[in-house]
């Protein structure tokens, strides 16, 4: 199973929350994780990456994700679901929704409603 994963997870684990390990007890064995690079961005653009101890601790969480680079297929369709989409949300958002689209992969986030509008996006839900 392919499972692409919002920054809004990954920020929850690094502030101490537990839903990266719920979702990892659960988790099927088959299961791979992919980070867009936009991800990253929204990743460096917090002010907590200034603190040294926390950035190499995000680096480290990070590291064994497989990425996925914004190509011109991920940003068509992602512009389009920006333009086409009644609730606006963050381009990036679009950019990462389009990315699992792209790889038949199911969205990991925390931010449900960012995501719920998005046709034929599936959401990843711990069973």
């Amino acid at each position: 199973m392919k499972v692409v994963v919002d920054s809004s997870i990954i920020i929850d684990y690094l502030r101490g929350g537990k839903k990266w390990d719920e979702f990892i007890d659960y988790a099927p064995r088959d299961i791979q994780l992919f980070l867009p690079t936009v991800v990253i961005f929204e990743l460096f653009s917090g002010s907590s990456t200034r603190n040294a101890r926390k950035l190499q601790e995000m680096i480290a969480f990070i590291r064994e994700f497989q990425r996925i680079d914004l190509n011109e297929t991920i940003a068509r369709v992602a512009g389009e679901l920006f333009r086409d989409t009644k609730i606006k949300i963050q381009a990036a958002d679009c950019i990462i929704a389009a990315t699992a689209l792209e790889i038949g992969g199911k969205i990991l986030t925390l931010n449900r409603k960012h995501f719920d509008q998005i046709p034929g996006l599936a959401i990843y839900v711990n069973s």
